[in-house]
C-alpha cells in the first residue's frame, strides 16, 4: 500500500486487457458457478414425503398439504419458488440426499407469480385406530429398510415394510367400537395409540 495509485492503474491495465468481468446477459447464454445455487426442484422418485425440507426452510416458501379425504390420503408438498432465498437448507436436510436439489436455473422472472410453483405427492399412511396421520408411506418404508433387521423392534414398520414384499395380507378394517385388544399390536397405528394399547393390554392401567 506503499503507492496504492499505481495499483490501481495496474488493475484498469489487466480489465483494459481482459475485456469486461461482466456477462451479456439476456442477449448471450450465462453459464453459472459450479457452486451456484439456482432453483430447487423436486423429484418425484427420490422425495419420501418426510417434509424435512419444510421444517427447515426458513423463507417457509414450502408447504404441506395432507388431503385425508383422498383414497389413497395423500401428502402434497408445494414449493413456491417465488419466495424461495435459495440457501440450499431443504437439499442439506434432504433425507434421501436426492428428494429436492438446487439446479442452475436462474431466470425466474414471470408475469404471474402463481406459475412458479412446483408439486410432489406421497401416500399416506393413517393410524388403523383413530385415523390420525402416521406419516408418508415411502418414508416409512425407507425407515424400515435403513434400520433393516431392528426394524422388528416397531410393530408398524415391520406390516409396511412385509406387506410390500407380499409376504402379508392387510388386516381387516377395525371397527372403530370395539376396545382394544393386543392383537392391535400388529396393526400400523399412530405412537399415541400404541402407547395406550400397551399400557392397557399389557401393563393393566
Amino acid at each position: 500500500m506503499r503507492k496504492p495509485k499505481l495499483r490501481e492503474v495496474g488493475e484498469a491495465v489487466r480489465a483494459l486487457l481482459r475485456g469486461p468481468v461482466t456477462t451479456r446477459f439476456p442477449f448471450e447464454t450465462h453459464e453459472p458457478a459450479p457452486a451456484f445455487r439456482g432453483r430447487p426442484t423436486f423429484y418425484a422418485d427420490d422425495c419420501i414425503g418426510c417434509k424435512a425440507c419444510a421444517e427447515v426452510c426458513p423463507a417457509r416458501c414450502i408447504e404441506v398439504v395432507d388431503d385425508l379425504s383422498r383414497r389413497p390420503p395423500t401428502r402434497r408438498l408445494v414449493l413456491h419458488y417465488d419466495k424461495c432465498i435459495f440457501c440450499g437448507h431443504c437439499e442439506l436436510n434432504c433425507s434421501t440426499q436426492k428428494g429436492v436439489r438446487l439446479g442452475k436455473e436462474y431466470d425466474l422472472a414471470c408475469f404471474d407469480r402463481s406459475q412458479c410453483v412446483q408439486t410432489v405427492e406421497n401416500e399416506l399412511v393413517i393410524c388403523e385406530t383413530c385415523g390420525a396421520v402416521v406419516g408418508a408411506k415411502k418414508h416409512l418404508l425407507f425407515v424400515a429398510a435403513r434400520l433393516g433387521a431392528k426394524r422388528y423392534a416397531n410393530p408398524a414398520l415391520l406390516v409396511l415394510a412385509e406387506a410390500e414384499l407380499g409376504l402379508c395380507q392387510p388386516s381387516p378394517p377395525r371397527d372403530p367400537l370395539a376396545p382394544m385388544i393386543r392383537e392391535n399390536l400388529m396393526r400400523v397405528t399412530c405412537p399415541r395409540c400404541r402407547r395406550t394399547l400397551v399400557l392397557q393390554e399389557l401393563w393393566g392401567e
